[in-house]
Protein backbone atom coordinates (compact mmCIF):
# COMPACT_ATOMS: atom_id res chain seq x y z
CA UNK A 1 0.00 0.00 0.00
CA UNK A 2 1.34 3.67 -1.06
CA UNK A 3 1.83 5.80 1.86
CA UNK A 4 1.12 8.50 -0.78
CA UNK A 5 -2.22 7.93 -1.03
CA UNK A 6 -2.97 7.51 2.14
CA UNK A 7 -4.08 10.33 4.32
CA UNK A 8 -1.40 12.47 6.53
CA UNK A 9 -2.15 12.81 10.64
CA UNK A 10 0.75 15.85 10.11
CA UNK A 11 -1.75 17.75 7.27
CA UNK A 12 -4.86 17.01 9.71
CA UNK A 13 -2.87 18.58 12.38
CA UNK A 14 -2.29 21.76 10.15
CA UNK A 15 -5.84 21.32 9.63
CA UNK A 16 -6.79 21.28 12.97
CA UNK A 17 -4.38 24.23 13.76
CA UNK A 18 -6.21 26.57 11.78
CA UNK A 19 -9.43 26.65 12.80
CA UNK A 20 -8.26 28.34 15.95
CA UNK A 21 -5.81 30.66 13.84
CA UNK A 22 -2.68 28.47 15.29
CA UNK A 23 0.07 26.85 13.34
CA UNK A 24 0.37 23.75 14.77
CA UNK A 25 2.56 20.27 13.78
CA UNK A 26 3.03 16.80 14.55
CA UNK A 27 6.00 16.72 17.20
CA UNK A 28 8.46 14.72 15.41
CA UNK A 29 10.76 14.03 18.90
CA UNK A 30 7.62 12.46 19.93
CA UNK A 31 6.49 10.68 17.59
CA UNK A 32 10.22 8.75 16.96
CA UNK A 33 9.81 8.18 21.21
CA UNK A 34 6.34 6.25 20.11
CA UNK A 35 7.92 4.39 17.13
CA UNK A 36 10.56 2.90 19.05
CA UNK A 37 8.94 1.89 21.76
CA UNK A 38 6.41 -0.03 19.07
CA UNK A 39 8.83 -1.65 17.64
CA UNK A 40 10.49 -3.29 20.41
CA UNK A 41 6.98 -4.51 21.59
CA UNK A 42 7.02 -6.30 18.15
CA UNK A 43 10.11 -8.11 18.43
CA UNK A 44 9.19 -8.93 22.18
CA UNK A 45 5.98 -10.60 20.05
CA UNK A 46 8.19 -13.62 19.06
CA UNK A 47 8.81 -15.41 22.48
CA UNK A 48 8.19 -12.85 25.42
CA UNK A 49 5.04 -12.84 27.31
CA UNK A 50 5.49 -9.00 27.52
CA UNK A 51 4.15 -8.44 24.69
CA UNK A 52 0.47 -9.21 26.35
CA UNK A 53 1.51 -5.86 27.90
CA UNK A 54 0.13 -3.73 25.58
CA UNK A 55 -2.73 -6.24 24.09
CA UNK A 56 -6.31 -4.98 24.64
CA UNK A 57 -9.38 -7.25 26.21
CA UNK A 58 -12.27 -8.94 24.25
CA UNK A 59 -15.59 -8.67 26.00
CA UNK A 60 -18.90 -9.54 25.43
CA UNK A 61 -21.92 -10.60 27.36
CA UNK A 62 -22.82 -14.36 27.33
CA UNK A 63 -26.34 -12.83 26.53
CA UNK A 64 -27.59 -10.24 24.26
CA UNK A 65 -30.55 -9.07 22.85
CA UNK A 66 -31.82 -10.33 19.37
CA UNK A 67 -31.23 -7.11 17.50
CA UNK A 68 -27.26 -8.22 18.06
CA UNK A 69 -27.45 -11.67 17.15
CA UNK A 70 -26.10 -10.83 13.76
CA UNK A 71 -24.47 -7.86 14.31
CA UNK A 72 -20.36 -8.03 15.07
CA UNK A 73 -20.24 -4.90 16.22
CA UNK A 74 -22.75 -4.98 18.85
CA UNK A 75 -21.73 -8.08 20.29
CA UNK A 76 -18.05 -6.84 21.39
CA UNK A 77 -16.17 -4.26 22.67
CA UNK A 78 -12.33 -3.86 24.32
CA UNK A 79 -10.79 -2.61 27.29
CA UNK A 80 -7.94 -3.82 29.59
CA UNK A 81 -7.74 -7.22 31.75
CA UNK A 82 -5.64 -6.43 35.08
CA UNK A 83 -4.65 -7.45 38.05
CA UNK A 84 -4.12 -5.43 41.15
CA UNK A 85 -1.20 -4.99 42.95
CA UNK A 86 -2.30 -4.81 46.34
CA UNK A 87 -4.90 -7.42 46.71
CA UNK A 88 -4.81 -10.10 43.43
CA UNK A 89 -8.25 -8.77 42.36
CA UNK A 90 -8.86 -9.24 38.44
CA UNK A 91 -11.00 -6.21 36.82
CA UNK A 92 -12.35 -5.40 33.37
CA UNK A 93 -11.79 -1.97 32.80
CA UNK A 94 -13.52 -1.09 29.45
CA UNK A 95 -16.28 -1.21 26.68
CA UNK A 96 -19.87 -2.42 27.50
CA UNK A 97 -22.74 -2.37 24.46
CA UNK A 98 -26.08 -1.47 24.74
CA UNK A 99 -27.49 -4.70 23.63
CA UNK A 100 -26.18 -7.04 26.07
CA UNK A 101 -28.57 -8.43 28.42
CA UNK A 102 -28.76 -10.19 31.58
CA UNK A 103 -25.73 -12.67 32.23
CA UNK A 104 -21.79 -13.08 32.58
CA UNK A 105 -19.81 -10.86 31.05
CA UNK A 106 -16.74 -12.70 29.15
CA UNK A 107 -13.32 -11.47 28.81
CA UNK A 108 -10.70 -12.45 26.89
CA UNK A 109 -6.75 -10.76 26.93
CA UNK A 110 -4.11 -13.28 25.31
CA UNK A 111 -6.10 -16.11 25.10
CA UNK A 112 -6.70 -15.84 28.73
CA UNK A 113 -10.21 -16.16 29.80
CA UNK A 114 -11.80 -14.41 33.37
CA UNK A 115 -15.68 -14.22 33.77
CA UNK A 116 -18.03 -11.56 36.01
CA UNK A 117 -18.78 -12.79 38.84
CA UNK A 118 -22.16 -13.51 38.91
CA UNK A 119 -24.48 -12.59 36.39
CA UNK A 120 -25.40 -8.69 35.63
CA UNK A 121 -28.60 -7.69 34.94
CA UNK A 122 -30.04 -5.86 32.23
CA UNK A 123 -30.76 -3.04 33.68
CA UNK A 124 -27.54 -2.56 35.45
CA UNK A 125 -26.18 -2.41 32.14
CA UNK A 126 -28.63 0.29 30.95
CA UNK A 127 -27.29 1.76 34.06
CA UNK A 128 -23.65 2.05 32.83
CA UNK A 129 -24.88 3.25 28.99
CA UNK A 130 -26.79 5.78 30.47
CA UNK A 131 -24.48 6.96 33.07
CA UNK A 132 -21.12 6.54 32.05
CA UNK A 133 -21.50 6.05 28.27
CA UNK A 134 -19.73 2.99 27.97
CA UNK A 135 -16.97 2.37 29.96
CA UNK A 136 -16.55 0.60 33.13
CA UNK A 137 -14.68 -1.49 35.76
CA UNK A 138 -15.93 -4.82 36.85
CA UNK A 139 -14.76 -7.43 39.37
CA UNK A 140 -14.04 -10.74 37.57
CA UNK A 141 -13.40 -14.22 38.05
CA UNK A 142 -10.01 -16.04 36.64
CA UNK A 143 -9.79 -19.68 37.27
CA UNK A 144 -6.50 -19.95 35.24
CA UNK A 145 -4.05 -17.87 34.08
CA UNK A 146 -0.37 -17.58 32.99
CA UNK A 147 2.45 -18.43 35.36
CA UNK A 148 3.40 -14.50 34.84
CA UNK A 149 0.76 -11.70 34.69
CA UNK A 150 1.72 -8.86 32.34
CA UNK A 151 -0.42 -5.39 33.51
CA UNK A 152 -0.63 -2.61 30.76
CA UNK A 153 1.82 -0.30 31.60
CA UNK A 154 0.35 3.30 32.91
CA UNK A 155 1.62 6.40 30.90
CA UNK A 156 4.15 8.23 32.85
CA UNK A 157 5.49 12.00 32.61
CA UNK A 158 9.54 12.63 32.14
CA UNK A 159 9.30 12.78 36.44
CA UNK A 160 8.02 9.11 36.43
CA UNK A 161 4.65 9.71 37.69
CA UNK A 162 1.36 9.46 35.96
CA UNK A 163 0.00 12.83 34.29
CA UNK A 164 -2.77 13.90 31.61
CA UNK A 165 -0.77 13.42 28.38
CA UNK A 166 -1.42 16.62 27.11
CA UNK A 167 -0.23 18.06 29.97
CA UNK A 168 3.29 17.80 28.82
CA UNK A 169 3.33 18.45 24.67
CA UNK A 170 4.37 21.86 23.53
CA UNK A 171 2.22 24.83 23.50
CA UNK A 172 1.15 24.37 19.78
CA UNK A 173 2.27 21.20 18.93
CA UNK A 174 0.01 17.66 18.76
CA UNK A 175 1.29 13.99 19.81
CA UNK A 176 0.96 10.89 17.99
CA UNK A 177 -0.80 8.58 19.97
CA UNK A 178 -1.16 4.85 18.75
CA UNK A 179 -4.13 3.10 19.27
CA UNK A 180 -4.41 -0.78 19.12
CA UNK A 181 -7.48 -2.64 18.45
CA UNK A 182 -8.71 -6.47 17.77
CA UNK A 183 -12.04 -5.22 15.53
CA UNK A 184 -9.64 -5.82 12.38
CA UNK A 185 -9.18 -9.65 14.09
CA UNK A 186 -12.10 -10.45 14.61
CA UNK A 187 -13.93 -9.51 11.19
CA UNK A 188 -11.23 -11.10 9.42
CA UNK A 189 -11.67 -14.47 11.60
CA UNK A 190 -15.52 -14.28 11.44
CA UNK A 191 -14.97 -14.07 7.70
CA UNK A 192 -12.80 -16.87 7.12
CA UNK A 193 -14.52 -18.87 9.46
CA UNK A 194 -18.05 -18.21 7.82
CA UNK A 195 -19.96 -16.77 11.07
CA UNK A 196 -22.36 -14.60 10.44
CA UNK A 197 -24.72 -15.19 13.98
CA UNK A 198 -23.04 -14.65 17.04
CA UNK A 199 -26.01 -16.55 18.97
CA UNK A 200 -27.80 -18.96 19.55
CA UNK A 201 -31.39 -19.21 20.43
CA UNK A 202 -33.23 -21.07 23.42
CA UNK A 203 -36.47 -20.15 25.28
CA UNK A 204 -36.78 -16.82 23.56
CA UNK A 205 -33.19 -15.79 25.08
CA UNK A 206 -30.08 -15.07 22.58
CA UNK A 207 -27.18 -16.78 24.24
CA UNK A 208 -23.04 -15.78 22.78
CA UNK A 209 -22.62 -19.00 20.46
CA UNK A 210 -19.14 -21.25 20.96
CA UNK A 211 -17.64 -20.37 17.93
CA UNK A 212 -18.27 -16.02 18.64
CA UNK A 213 -16.56 -16.97 22.35
CA UNK A 214 -13.79 -18.75 19.61
CA UNK A 215 -13.64 -16.16 18.16
CA UNK A 216 -13.25 -13.92 20.87
CA UNK A 217 -10.02 -16.50 22.61
CA UNK A 218 -8.36 -16.56 18.83
CA UNK A 219 -8.45 -12.56 18.43
CA UNK A 220 -7.44 -11.51 21.95
CA UNK A 221 -3.82 -13.90 21.07
CA UNK A 222 -3.83 -11.83 17.93
CA UNK A 223 -0.77 -9.21 17.25
CA UNK A 224 -3.40 -6.26 18.05
CA UNK A 225 -3.56 -3.50 14.83
CA UNK A 226 -2.07 -0.29 15.45
CA UNK A 227 -4.19 2.94 14.20
CA UNK A 228 -2.55 6.33 14.59
CA UNK A 229 -4.08 9.80 15.53
CA UNK A 230 -3.55 12.82 17.42
CA UNK A 231 -4.05 14.10 20.64
CA UNK A 232 -5.15 16.34 22.00
CA UNK A 233 -5.39 19.77 20.70
CA UNK A 234 -4.40 21.88 23.04
CA UNK A 235 -7.47 24.69 22.34
CA UNK A 236 -9.55 21.73 22.08
CA UNK A 237 -8.86 20.17 25.01
CA UNK A 238 -8.92 23.40 27.20
CA UNK A 239 -12.94 22.90 26.63
CA UNK A 240 -13.23 19.50 28.04
CA UNK A 241 -13.23 18.12 31.36
CA UNK A 242 -10.46 16.44 31.93
CA UNK A 243 -11.19 12.72 32.70
CA UNK A 244 -12.03 13.07 28.69
CA UNK A 245 -9.56 14.19 26.12
CA UNK A 246 -9.99 14.52 22.33
CA UNK A 247 -7.90 12.03 19.46
CA UNK A 248 -8.35 12.96 15.92
CA UNK A 249 -7.31 9.95 13.01
CA UNK A 250 -9.23 9.04 9.63
CA UNK A 251 -11.10 6.01 9.14
CA UNK A 252 -7.79 4.13 7.11
CA UNK A 253 -4.24 3.68 7.24
CA UNK A 254 -2.32 7.02 7.74
CA UNK A 255 1.18 7.90 5.94
CA UNK A 256 2.71 7.90 9.24
CA UNK A 257 1.72 4.49 10.31
CA UNK A 258 2.27 3.22 6.93
CA UNK A 259 5.79 4.31 7.02
CA UNK A 260 6.86 2.25 9.88
CA UNK A 261 4.22 -0.48 9.49
CA UNK A 262 6.17 -3.77 8.58
CA UNK A 263 8.55 -2.27 11.81
CA UNK A 264 5.54 -2.25 14.35
CA UNK A 265 3.19 -5.32 13.44
CA UNK A 266 2.94 -8.39 11.33
CA UNK A 267 3.04 -7.27 6.87
CA UNK A 268 -0.38 -8.83 6.34
CA UNK A 269 -1.54 -6.05 8.52
CA UNK A 270 -0.17 -3.31 6.56
CA UNK A 271 -1.92 -4.25 3.22
CA UNK A 272 -5.88 -4.99 5.31
CA UNK A 273 -8.73 -3.79 2.73
CA UNK A 274 -10.50 -0.72 4.36
CA UNK A 275 -13.38 -2.83 5.40
CA UNK A 276 -11.92 -4.41 8.21
CA UNK A 277 -10.11 -1.48 9.45
CA UNK A 278 -12.47 1.54 9.60
CA UNK A 279 -14.01 2.23 12.83
CA UNK A 280 -16.81 0.49 14.35
CA UNK A 281 -18.03 -0.09 18.21
CA UNK A 282 -16.11 -2.73 18.73
CA UNK A 283 -13.52 -0.16 18.93
CA UNK A 284 -15.18 1.19 21.75
CA UNK A 285 -12.79 0.56 24.91
CA UNK A 286 -9.73 0.12 22.73
CA UNK A 287 -6.66 1.47 24.47
CA UNK A 288 -4.54 4.62 23.52
CA UNK A 289 -1.13 4.42 24.38
CA UNK A 290 2.00 7.56 24.48
CA UNK A 291 5.07 8.98 25.14
CA UNK A 292 6.76 11.89 25.20
CA UNK A 293 10.34 13.22 25.36
CA UNK A 294 12.04 13.59 28.01
CA UNK A 295 15.58 15.63 26.92
CA UNK A 296 17.84 12.63 25.26
CA UNK A 297 15.22 10.13 26.03
CA UNK A 298 11.69 9.18 26.51
CA UNK A 299 8.71 9.02 29.24
CA UNK A 300 7.51 5.48 29.89
CA UNK A 301 5.16 4.04 27.39
CA UNK A 302 2.27 3.14 27.99
CA UNK A 303 -1.52 3.19 28.43
CA UNK A 304 -2.67 6.78 27.95
CA UNK A 305 -6.48 6.38 27.77
CA UNK A 306 -9.62 4.19 26.55
CA UNK A 307 -11.36 5.09 23.59
CA UNK A 308 -15.19 5.94 25.15
CA UNK A 309 -16.76 7.21 21.92
CA UNK A 310 -16.54 7.19 18.14
CA UNK A 311 -18.18 9.44 15.55
CA UNK A 312 -17.21 11.04 11.67
CA UNK A 313 -15.90 14.67 11.85
CA UNK A 314 -15.51 16.80 8.97
CA UNK A 315 -12.59 19.43 9.46
CA UNK A 316 -11.84 21.93 6.57
CA UNK A 317 -11.18 19.43 3.06
CA UNK A 318 -11.01 15.89 5.72
CA UNK A 319 -13.01 13.60 6.56
CA UNK A 320 -11.90 12.37 10.04
CA UNK A 321 -12.90 10.39 12.97
CA UNK A 322 -13.78 12.06 16.23
CA UNK A 323 -12.98 10.34 19.66
CA UNK A 324 -13.51 11.03 22.84
CA UNK A 325 -10.76 8.87 25.21
CA UNK A 326 -10.67 8.44 28.88
CA UNK A 327 -7.95 8.89 30.85
CA UNK A 328 -7.34 5.42 32.51
CA UNK A 329 -6.73 4.57 36.36
CA UNK A 330 -3.71 6.11 37.85
CA UNK A 331 -2.57 2.90 39.13
CA UNK A 332 -3.69 -0.52 38.94
CA UNK A 333 -4.45 -1.19 43.28
CA UNK A 334 -7.61 -1.22 44.61
CA UNK A 335 -7.15 2.57 45.44
CA UNK A 336 -5.87 3.26 42.26
CA UNK A 337 -9.09 1.81 40.67
CA UNK A 338 -11.65 3.16 43.51
CA UNK A 339 -9.82 6.64 42.59
CA UNK A 340 -10.70 6.56 38.66
CA UNK A 341 -14.84 5.02 39.62
CA UNK A 342 -14.89 8.51 41.30
CA UNK A 343 -13.37 10.41 38.20
CA UNK A 344 -16.42 8.60 36.48
CA UNK A 345 -18.99 8.90 38.70
CA UNK A 346 -20.13 5.85 39.04
CA UNK A 347 -19.45 4.92 42.39
CA UNK A 348 -22.94 4.21 42.57
CA UNK A 349 -22.83 1.34 40.14
CA UNK A 350 -19.13 0.54 40.81
CA UNK A 351 -20.44 -0.35 44.75
CA UNK A 352 -23.55 -2.32 43.06
CA UNK A 353 -21.05 -4.87 41.88
CA UNK A 354 -18.74 -4.57 44.70
CA UNK A 355 -21.31 -5.68 46.76
CA UNK A 356 -21.92 -8.53 44.59
CA UNK A 357 -18.58 -9.84 44.73
CA UNK A 358 -18.47 -10.01 48.45
CA UNK A 359 -22.07 -12.11 48.16
CA UNK A 360 -20.23 -13.93 45.67
CA UNK A 361 -16.77 -14.67 47.57
CA UNK A 362 -19.27 -15.46 50.55
CA UNK A 363 -21.20 -18.56 48.78
CA UNK A 364 -17.81 -20.13 47.46
CA UNK A 365 -16.72 -19.65 50.90
CA UNK A 366 -20.20 -21.80 51.98
CA UNK A 367 -20.05 -23.94 48.83
CA UNK A 368 -16.90 -25.34 49.37
CA UNK A 369 -17.29 -26.73 52.84
CA UNK A 370 -19.41 -29.26 51.22
CA UNK A 371 -18.72 -29.52 47.31
CA UNK A 372 -14.52 -29.25 45.77
CA UNK A 373 -14.39 -25.64 45.09
CA UNK A 374 -14.63 -25.72 41.02
CA UNK A 375 -18.43 -26.92 41.99
CA UNK A 376 -18.77 -23.96 44.26
CA UNK A 377 -17.39 -21.46 41.99
CA UNK A 378 -18.98 -22.58 38.78
CA UNK A 379 -22.48 -22.46 40.94
CA UNK A 380 -21.81 -19.13 42.10
CA UNK A 381 -21.51 -18.08 38.55
CA UNK A 382 -24.73 -18.67 37.46
CA UNK A 383 -25.95 -16.14 40.09
CA UNK A 384 -27.36 -12.47 39.29
CA UNK A 385 -25.88 -11.69 43.17
CA UNK A 386 -26.45 -7.61 42.21
CA UNK A 387 -29.82 -7.79 42.31
CA UNK A 388 -30.58 -11.47 45.11
CA UNK A 389 -29.92 -11.09 48.74
CA UNK A 390 -27.11 -13.24 49.29
CA UNK A 391 -29.96 -15.95 51.47
CA UNK A 392 -31.75 -16.23 48.16
CA UNK A 393 -28.28 -16.33 45.73
CA UNK A 394 -26.92 -18.55 48.09
CA UNK A 395 -30.34 -21.12 47.61
CA UNK A 396 -29.72 -21.03 44.14
CA UNK A 397 -26.48 -21.53 43.79
CA UNK A 398 -26.75 -24.70 46.04
CA UNK A 399 -29.44 -25.66 44.25
CA UNK A 400 -27.05 -25.33 40.91
CA UNK A 401 -23.78 -26.58 43.20
CA UNK A 402 -25.54 -30.53 43.53
CA UNK A 403 -26.36 -30.59 39.98
CA UNK A 404 -23.26 -29.74 38.50
CA UNK A 405 -21.47 -32.51 41.32
CA UNK A 406 -23.95 -34.64 39.23
CA UNK A 407 -22.64 -34.08 36.38
CA UNK A 408 -19.61 -34.21 36.69
CA UNK A 409 -19.64 -37.23 38.73
CA UNK A 410 -21.58 -39.00 35.32
CA UNK A 411 -18.79 -37.56 33.33
CA UNK A 412 -15.91 -38.94 34.77
CA UNK A 413 -18.21 -42.70 35.19
CA UNK A 414 -19.37 -42.49 31.73
CA UNK A 415 -15.83 -41.18 29.93
CA UNK A 416 -13.06 -43.02 32.00
CA UNK A 417 -15.07 -46.09 32.90
CA UNK A 418 -14.54 -48.77 34.65
CA UNK A 419 -11.10 -49.59 36.78
CA UNK A 420 -9.31 -52.41 35.26
CA UNK A 421 -8.38 -54.85 37.95
CA UNK A 422 -5.12 -53.53 40.27
CA UNK A 423 -3.05 -56.72 39.42
CA UNK A 424 -2.48 -55.19 35.75
CA UNK A 425 -0.24 -52.86 36.84
CA UNK A 426 0.59 -51.61 33.49
CA UNK A 427 -3.50 -51.37 32.82
CA UNK A 428 -4.40 -49.88 35.61
CA UNK A 429 -2.09 -46.94 35.64
CA UNK A 430 -2.76 -46.23 32.17
CA UNK A 431 -6.20 -45.94 33.41
CA UNK A 432 -5.29 -44.20 36.11
CA UNK A 433 -3.79 -41.37 33.82
CA UNK A 434 -6.71 -41.31 31.26
CA UNK A 435 -9.17 -40.75 34.67
CA UNK A 436 -7.27 -37.80 35.79
CA UNK A 437 -7.27 -36.14 32.48
CA UNK A 438 -10.50 -36.80 32.30
CA UNK A 439 -11.41 -34.73 35.72
CA UNK A 440 -9.39 -32.18 34.93
CA UNK A 441 -11.17 -31.49 31.89
CA UNK A 442 -14.60 -32.22 33.03
CA UNK A 443 -13.67 -29.99 35.64
CA UNK A 444 -12.21 -27.05 33.59
CA UNK A 445 -15.53 -27.79 30.82
CA UNK A 446 -17.80 -27.04 33.85
CA UNK A 447 -16.01 -23.74 35.19
CA UNK A 448 -16.12 -22.14 31.49
CA UNK A 449 -19.78 -23.39 30.60
CA UNK A 450 -21.63 -24.21 33.96
CA UNK A 451 -24.97 -23.90 32.38
CA UNK A 452 -23.92 -26.06 29.81
CA UNK A 453 -25.90 -29.78 28.91
CA UNK A 454 -24.47 -32.62 29.95
CA UNK A 455 -23.99 -33.46 26.37
CA UNK A 456 -22.08 -30.24 25.94
CA UNK A 457 -20.19 -30.60 29.02
CA UNK A 458 -19.55 -34.53 27.34
CA UNK A 459 -18.27 -32.77 23.98
CA UNK A 460 -15.78 -30.06 25.75
CA UNK A 461 -14.16 -32.92 27.87
CA UNK A 462 -13.50 -35.33 25.38
CA UNK A 463 -12.40 -32.58 22.77
CA UNK A 464 -10.00 -31.96 25.65
CA UNK A 465 -9.06 -35.28 26.97
CA UNK A 466 -9.12 -37.33 23.86
CA UNK A 467 -9.82 -40.97 24.07
CA UNK A 468 -8.26 -43.41 26.17
CA UNK A 469 -5.10 -45.22 24.97
CA UNK A 470 -5.87 -48.13 26.59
Amino acid sequence: MSTTTLPSLGSLAGALGSIAGLETSLDIQQFNCVKNNLEKYFELSANSAQKYEIYPAIAASDTMVKEAANSIDKVFRQGILVKTTDTNEWYYIGGVSPYWSAGNLIVYQGGSKAKSQGKINKRLWDSIINKIGGIVAIPLQKTRSPEKWYNPTIFNNCKGTFGLFWNYLAEFQVGFLPLLSHAPDLLILAEAKRISSFAYTSSGHYYLSRGAEDLMRTASDTYPYIYGGLGPNPVIAKSYHLEVYPYFTFDSATQEVQSICKSIMPSSSCSLALDYIKFNDIDVGAPVLSSIPCDSSCSTFGLAGLVLSISPLSIKNYQAIYLRVVQPPSSFTSSGILEWVKLMDFVDIFNLLLEGSRKYKKAISSLSSVYPEFIAIAAALTVAWVELSYDDGLKQAEKKASELKGLYDKLVEELAGKAPPISDRYLYKEWRDYKDKVENCARDAILDHPEATYDELKDDTLDCAGAPDY
